[in-house]
């Protein structure tokens, strides 16, 4: 059984069916882009999504209008609202196993796939410019608080691990009594956190990443998209794609997000990281 589509992309789809005989061929060539790329729609500019479809801005807003919006704007509201009300990945699993009638779950090669999907969805979004405030802003830090609940825990675990390796002075919050947010409150200036938020979006993530912020914490975030919920929390979002097969997020694209920050901050600072690379070692022949 498929899917139910989402309320935003019912509108969307009933009005394109309603209104398909008045479309011209090139109504029906952005309707059909508006339908099969709702994220691009949401997340893009009028005149990035006219290069897009290689059309004149003019033309898209017409379709739009033509299809009962009042404008882009409002169909861009819309497509956000669902993109923030991301079902996550347990319960996108669950509904896979009930529809699958009893078959097994998918084969390696298609969960492969999948993270090669993600891995190159994630670049064709990577935003450089943000990519070096991240590192401008971990690379200078005093200290680097890193978090993520579930799943994300793990990844904070491994930003954490990588950028010791590479001469920051960097730790992971732990989920002990203290509340994520609590862990941060000696936090300050010249301090920076990058923390992790994924569906379903952990409240104790954005809670602890508006703290931050508010106490001049630099705000890194990794992401699934632009209008994710920590976005308002943040000072620099980087957007890595989770799309899972199973029941926790994909971790591909972030993880090759954190090693390219880990590796772009030791090509900053080489002295400092060679010189923590060499102690590491030094601590591991004594072991």
């Amino acid at each position: 059984m498929p899917e139910p589509l989402a309320p935003s992309i019912q509108r969307l789809h009933a009005a394109i069916e309603t209104q398909r005989d008045n479309l011209t061929p090139t109504d029906r060539r952005i309707a059909a882009y508006l339908l099969e790329h709702p994220e691009d729609v949401a997340l893009l500019s009028v005149q990035e999504l006219a290069t897009e479809l290689r059309t004149g801005p003019a033309s898209i807003i017409r379709t739009v209008q033509k299809l009962g919006y009042t404008g882009l704007a409002e169909l861009k509201k819309a497509l956000r609202s669902t993109l923030q009300r991301a079902r996550s990945p347990l319960e996108q699993f669950g509904m896979n196993l009930d529809d699958a009638g009893g078959e097994v779950p998918p084969a390696v090669a298609a969960i492969a796939k999948r993270e090669a999907r993600n891995i190159a969805d994630t670049m064709r979004v990577f935003d450089e410019r943000a990519f070096r405030g991240a590192v401008d802003a971990l690379a200078r830090a005093h200290t680097v608080y890193v978090l993520g609940v579930g799943v994300s825990a793990h990844l904070a675990g491994l930003a954490a691990f990588v950028l010791q390796h590479v001469g920051l002075r960097s730790f992971a919050l732990q989920h002990t009594g203290l509340r994520l947010s609590e862990q941060l409150i000696r936090a300050g200036k010249g301090d920076a956190l990058l923390a992790f938020s994924f569906p379903p979006y952990s409240a104790q993530t954005i809670d602890a990443a508006r703290l931050a912020r508010e106490q001049g914490v630099s705000v890194v975030a990794i992401t699934n998209h632009a209008v994710a919920p920590i976005a308002a929390c943040c000072g620099v979002l980087l957007v890595a794609k989770t799309d899972s097969l199973t029941p926790s997020n994909s971790v591909s694209a972030p993880i090759v997000l954190v090693h390219g920050l880990a590796a772009a901050i030791a090509q900053r600072a080489r002295p400092r990281s060679i010189k923590a690379i060499k102690t590491t070692l030094s601590i591991r022949v004594d072991e």
